[in-house]
């Protein structure tokens, strides 16, 4: 539902990915205009033309099914339900053993943001790069890839999809935009955390930790990460953490969810420049989120507009607010 939001506000833009992999220029956008409804082309059309997408994944795009919710349902609910869930598109099971669902309709809008409007969608994700490797060749619509770019592991690593035809996505990795952390003192703190008796997940992560409370062996060792959950600061220099989905993610601190929307954000308005659209029509950086990282992310000075459930949008009222009067 929340991408429904963004089919209003749809403009053109070029090829980010070829000047990320290459560093060659695509041809400068046409300068025909899509025509839009009266009513947005009056009020947005003339501020903003070329959007970017990021959007977390997990609880956003991808949903997980409710066993719970199941029990209750009479036997034509969960006829009805069986049906829907058939009608969607299931991903890859995660290393945890849960299979995800996306709409047909999601990914239409997707590619409607980047085939009608020229727009730019990267998933941003505290995922294993595992996963969502998994994952992406399943963001496509009739035969055309969803996605321009994934980054997994909170922001610690990029690929950008190299198929300028948008069929398959082949996503190659940016190793340059990996290789600008630090992960000496992540090690660092994730044998410290072992030697106190945490149990660490690293498996298929290379530029991240996690933490979950469920997998800790005690109770004296789940009290110990309620503290250590509660707490905004790591203790060492160079990584910081977040909470995602019930776990606490650690990672370089020059990485993160906002800090990728930033380089991607930066480069973008780059190839702006050089193409000699500067000052027609300005980018526009939408977010879509569910939890704590994604707020990080949609608080960045570069993010236009972010889309968030209720629950979770009064509590960035609060922060804009607070950001506004300090």
């Amino acid at each position: 539902m929340q991408l429904l939001a963004f089919c209003a506000i749809l403009f053109c833009m070029p090829s980010l990915n070829q000047f990320l992999v290459s560093g060659s220029m695509p041809p400068p956008p046409s300068s025909t205009p899509h025509t839009m409804s009266h009513t947005m082309s009056h009020t947005i059309s003339s501020n903003y033309k070329r959007p970017i997408i990021f959007s977390d994944v997990d609880g956003t795009l991808v949903q997980y099914e409710d066993k719970e919710d199941d029990e209750d349902l009479d036997a034509d609910e969960a006829l009805k339900r069986s049906d829907f869930l058939d009608s969607l598109v299931s991903m890859p099971a995660t290393s945890t053993g849960k299979v995800g669902y996306i709409s047909p309709r999601t990914l239409e809008l997707l590619c409607r943001i980047k085939e009608e409007y020229d727009g730019y969608v990267c998933l941003v994700s505290g995922a294993r790069t595992s996963t969502l490797a998994q994952r992406a060749p399943f963001f496509v619509h009739e035969g055309r890839s969803a996605i321009d770019a994934f980054s997994s592991e909170s922001g610690g690593r990029l690929f950008v999809n190299k198929n300028e035809e948008n069929d398959l996505g082949l996503f190659e990795e940016l190793t340059f935009y990996g290789e600008r952390h630090d992960l000496a003192p992540l090690s660092s703190l994730k044998a410290k955390l072992r030697e106190a008796n945490f149990v660490v997940d690293d498996r298929d992560y290379t530029h991240q930790f996690r933490l979950r409370r469920s997998k800790q062996e005690n109770d004296a060792m789940k009290a110990a990460f309620d503290e250590l959950l509660v707490k905004s600061e790591t203790g060492v220099e160079g990584v910081s953490k977040t909470a995602n989905l019930g776990c606490s993610d650690f990672f370089p601190s020059t990485s993160g969810k906002r800090s990728i929307g930033a380089f991607l954000a930066s480069k973008m308005r780059e190839l702006n420049e050089i193409s000699g659209t500067a000052g027609k029509k300005r980018l526009c950086v939408f977010t879509c989120g569910d939890d704590d990282n994604d707020v990080e992310l949609a608080k960045g000075d570069f993010v236009d507009f972010s889309i968030f459930p209720k629950k979770v949008r009064r509590v960035m009222l609060h922060l804009r607010t607070a950001a506004a009067t300090a």
